[in-house]
């Protein structure tokens, strides 16, 4: 509080220095003609009196910024004969100053070191990486980057810290650091990263190695980064944040994993490379194509630093956290996905005649690693496939449609009959149904697929936040639809089991669960609609009277009297007529310039767009209470679930049965179509297919060929009397016919009747079984 007042007085001077200066003017007669007669002179005296006065006062705001600007830019280097001589040149008059200027400057420093920290306990919780590891912080600076990984993972808990820079300056700013703080397991080495020597051997028993900013400035980094690899243990992680520019072609990580916003445009590629060269940092592309290709990729973020003019000086730094390619292969292989087909415990698929299956991304297969060491190590969850994320039929998605299922799996179970032994293939969509199948049955694989990556990331999400979060802030997540520390829970918690793939697109997006999740994609476009037209006819507090309604008959009379007239108005009809509208708010598995328009012509060839959407809404109040078991609706209406009314897999019993039991061990997320999802499936596979309404995407005079090829690969990966269901807007889809062409028995278990109701949802007019009773010829 002092210091407050005392700078607004200070600061206070600066007014009193110009009016001083101004009466002093004013008094020297032999300067009044010359002011009076040049009226600029006399602003730019008062002008620099009140700079000179500003930059006394305010030094120790300015000096930092301007010591690191004559530092950088205008401070000559000369000539020297060794790195380090150059180094100290450059970093001696502002080693002081070095942590206050490099803020803003060095991003991604603390992510870096945020998910080495989380990695790290996870794999000690799991037991593959000792209670006490080492790290060595290599061009480790002043120490900013150990002082930051205390507070994530104390740095007491490690049996040794070393810390290598070849700037003498910058390592006693470190050593005295490391003093105050009492750390008597930090040591400090004034050493080059490429030959450092240590009182004590380290080969290959070093669990963590960090460069912060540093691999961009030592001149041979091949020698370093071969050094890195003698000294990590078999289980030790790699961490590394510096700037790049990128090839002008893809280099071959992102060949295999292409990664997210790698790619820089030529001027950013010749721009940056040039400016740093003044620094002697060199950003060439082969400093990371050559640390990519001796380890194996965990983590990969490529971001763009634009501190200086916001979105138009963009630096692009990424955050890399690596292993050897051997542990990577061992971390996939002895994971749920090394065993991805078969049913029996075959390691490689042979027992179907099946090859292996794609590892993850920044995988490696090493020849030396048997199945020996595989089986020593615990198991680790691995639910996502590779696929290559720069195709179109991938990056045309921004973003998931569905942010929830819109599908009742209590109708699913009541039809489906599921065992431990079932092998599933699903429609992933939000997630959710097929987290139910899992709860109620426990299959033995349920495969996932969806075109649409952010759908399979939202997945991946969910079981991640399983797996390592309390049910508390799960439910505050996906319950409540926001948490305010998601972030810090992505970082800390969550990220080693993301795939890179579903990291990378969380953080970019953290702030979905700022702020009401369900309003985000496409599928909340829904919800943001229907609240505005709540408020606009006023009837947002019958809304919520009827969403906490007690009985069922007052439930149905808010409906009649309140609710229903003002969302069933004309206006909202032409709303629903608009194939963009019903895009957006339910979705589909396709793009193509007849969607949605196929769905929507099958049931106007029974009944109007009005009388569909009356048949859907109008039963559904007289079904069950909205507050304790119509869940779907609810979360439309007030954009959250209750802990009575939500999916299974949001109360806490079903989180704890997923959590604790061996459930979600079956996932396997394929970023895929169906069609081709299947074709990578053996033969006689799969036991239970749930494929939603996608086939009603399919044009009936166009698609006929393309929708049998789809039928026909599913009848080849079902077992005899395996099933599959569907939904469909219509009560007698075209297709039906194609499952009785490609061996399979058509049934209908459910159809929608004007004033009745066939789920929770009530949304499809038909809901249908095939039983495969036969094998047919693969071709048409």
């Amino acid at each position: 509080m002092k210091s407050s007042q005392g700078n607004k007085i200070r600061f206070a001077l600066v007014p009193i220095c110009m009016g001083m200066a101004n009466v002093c003017l004013q008094k020297v007669d032999v300067l009044e003609p010359f002011y009076a007669q040049y009226r600029w002179a006399h602003a730019i005296l008062l002008s620099m009196v009140g700079s000179i006065v500003s930059v006394i006062l305010g030094w120790d705001h300015i000096k930092t910024p301007i010591m690191f600007m004559y530092s950088c830019f205008l401070k000559p280097l000369g000539h020297h004969g060794d790195q380090q001589s150059r180094l100290e040149s450059f970093y001696q008059g502002q080693a002081h100053i070095y942590d206050d200027s490099r803020g803003k400057l060095l991003r991604g420093r603390k992510t870096m070191l945020r998910l080495c920290a989380a990695q790290l306990k996870d794999q000690i919780a799991n037991g593959t990486t000792s209670q006490r590891p080492i790290w060595i912080d290599l061009g480790g600076g002043t120490g900013w980057n150990i002082e930051e990984m205390h507070t994530t993972f104390p740095i007491e808990n490690f049996e040794k810290v070393i810390l290598v820079d070849l700037t003498p300056s910058l390592c006693k700013i470190a050593e005295e650091r490391f003093k105050r703080r009492g750390w008597n397991n930090v040591i400090v080495l004034c050493q080059d990263a490429a030959t450092f020597e240590t009182p004590f051997h380290m080969e290959g028993g070093v669990h963590l190695v960090t460069m912060s900013y540093s691999l961009s400035m030592m001149d041979g980094y091949f020698p370093v980064v071969d050094r890195v690899q003698s000294l990590l243990a078999p289980d030790g992680l790699y961490g590394v944040v510096d700037f790049y520019v990128s090839g002008k072609s893809n280099s071959p990580a992102e060949a295999s994993s292409p990664q997210h916003n790698r790619q820089c445009n030529w001027f950013t590629r010749f721009f940056w490379n040039i400016w740093f060269d003044f620094d002697h940092i060199n950003l060439a592309p082969g400093r990371r194509d050559y640390l990519e290709y001796k380890f194996g990729t965990i983590k990969s973020l490529n971001r763009r630093n634009h501190f200086v003019v916001p979105y138009v000086i963009q630096i692009p730094y990424y955050v890399w956290l690596g292993c050897s390619h051997a542990r990577g292969h061992i971390m996939i292989s002895s994971s749920p996905t090394f065993d991805i087909y078969s049913s029996s415990g075959s390691s490689n698929g042979s027992e179907y005649g099946g090859s292996s299956p794609k590892l993850g991304p920044g995988s490696v297969e090493s020849p030396s690693t048997s199945l020996s060491m595989v089986e020593q190590l615990p198991r680790r969850r691995q639910w996502r496939l590779d696929y290559d994320s720069s195709l179109a039929c991938h990056t045309q998605f921004r973003s998931y449609i569905y942010a929830f299922t819109w599908e009742d799996p209590r109708v699913d179970l009541q039809h489906i009959p599921l065992s431990r032994d079932d092998v599933m293939l699903v429609i992933t969509s939000a997630g959710d149904n097929a987290l139910e199948y899992a709860i109620a049955a426990q299959p033995k694989k349920i495969h996932c697929v969806d075109m649409n990556p952010c759908q399979n990331h939202l997945l991946e999400l969910k079981l991640a936040s399983i797996a390592t979060l309390s049910y508390r802030d799960f439910w505050r997540m996906f319950g409540e639809g926001q948490h305010p520390h998601f972030s810090a829970l992505l970082h800390d918690s969550i990220s080693p089991q993301l795939s890179s793939y579903a990291f990378q697109y969380w953080s970019q997006h953290s702030d979905r669960f700022t702020h009401q999740f369900y309003k985000t994609g496409y599928s909340g476009l829904a919800l943001i609609i229907f609240e505005w037209w709540s408020r606009a006819t006023g009837i947002t507090k019958d809304v919520e009277r009827m969403c906490n309604a007690a009985t069922i008959e007052e439930q149905e009379r808010i409906w009649q009297q309140r609710v229903r007239p003002a969302i069933l108005s004309p206006l909202v009809q032409k709303i629903m007529d608009n194939p963009m509208f019903m895009w957006n708010a339910l979705g589909g598995e396709y793009i193509c310039e007849q969607i949605p328009i196929n769905q929507m012509n099958m049931f106007l060839k029974e009944c109007t767009t009005r009388e569909y959407v009356e048949n859907t809404f109008d039963p559904i109040p007289s079904r069950s209470l909205f507050r304790n078991d119509q869940y779907f609706y609810y979360l439309c209406m007030m954009q959250q679930y209750t802990q009575r009314s939500c999916p299974t897999y949001l109360t806490e019993e079903g989180f704890n049965k997923l959590k604790n039991t061996d459930a979600m061990d079956a996932f396997r997320l394929h970023t895929d179509s169906i069609i081709d999802t299947l074709k990578s499936l053996p033969d006689n596979y799969l036991t239970r297919m749930v494929v939603m309404d996608h086939m009603d995407w399919f044009d009936p005079k166009e698609d006929p060929s393309q929708l049998y090829l789809e039928i026909i690969q599913m009848a080849r990966t079902l077992q005899l009397d395996g099933r599959v269901y569907w939904r469909s807007a219509g009560t007698r889809p075209w297709y039906n016919t194609l499952f009785e062409k490609a061996g399979f028995q058509v049934e209908l278990l459910t159809i929608r009747k004007p004033g009745q109701s066939t789920d929770r949802v009530n949304m499809y007019a038909s809901f249908y079984q095939g039983t495969l009773k036969r094998k047919v010829s693969t071709t048409i």
